[in-house]
């Protein structure tokens, strides 16, 4: 719906003369740079607390990752910040990393 809407008001706008112009994000590498320290404190702030918390800073903790390029794999390295991508929670810590 989104891209609908920006295609409409683009071709309004340019029907009627108006430069337009459009600035994208990508945000899919903001997820990769979430500091689970501080989105855990935030999520305490919110209220989570007790195994709730716990659950989640087991959920960020021990995650490991490789790259496989040409049939070839690296090693596996820690994940030291960021939120998984693709689930159904990443987009939601996100949300709440960054709230004030």
């Amino acid at each position: 719906m989104a891209l609908l809407e920006m295609q409409d008001k683009t071709s309004k706008s340019l029907d009627d003369g108006n430069i337009t112009a459009a600035v994208f994000i990508d945000l899919s590498k903001a997820f990769d740079t979430i500091n689970h320290d501080v989105l855990c404190r935030k999520l305490e702030f919110y209220g989570v607390r007790g195994i709730a918390l716990q659950w989640f800073i087991d959920y960020l903790s021990n995650r490991k990752q490789c790259v496989y390029y040409n049939g070839v794999a690296s090693d596996f390295m820690n994940i030291p910040c960021g939120v998984p991508q693709g689930s159904v929670l990443g987009p939601l810590l996100f949300i709440i990393y960054v709230m004030k």
